[in-house]
């Protein structure tokens, strides 16, 4: 199966288990792999037969920048909900991190999903 690469996407989400933590948006990271079939967007060049990047992006960015959440886990999931209800897309991947995490001896904490679009259905 083919993949479409989203990679280094760079948002302030507003993340945390405190109120403190979501006052402000924390610097967030994500890449995103997206699995569908691209043959023919291979074949005939057009936009039709491929998944439209623009989009995705700006779902993801609709969907981290409306609201704040409590855990990665959750815009993780939300994420890959999202993408696989409204694109024809089989399967996605998220890797989300918070690239200013607790602790200075940490660079990143993070989560890593993948979900496929039979995960909708449970």
């Amino acid at each position: 199966m083919d993949k479409i690469l989203l990679e280094g996407i760079q948002l302030g989400i507003r993340v945390g288990t405190t109120e403190e933590e979501r006052s402000e948006p924390q610097p967030c990271r994500l890449d995103l792999i997206l699995r569908a079939n691209l043959s023919q967007a291979g074949l005939s060049g057009s936009l039709d037969h491929t998944v439209d990047y623009v989009a995705i992006l700006n779902c993801v960015e609709e969907l981290c920048l409306e609201r704040s959440f409590t855990l990665l886990e959750e815009i993780a999931q939300q994420i890959c909900q999202s993408i696989l209800k409204g694109f024809a897309v089989k399967e996605v991947k998220v890797r989300l991190s918070k690239t200013q995490p607790f602790s200075d001896k940490l660079s990143a904490v993070g989560v890593q999903f993948k979900r496929a679009r039979r995960d909708l259905k449970k």
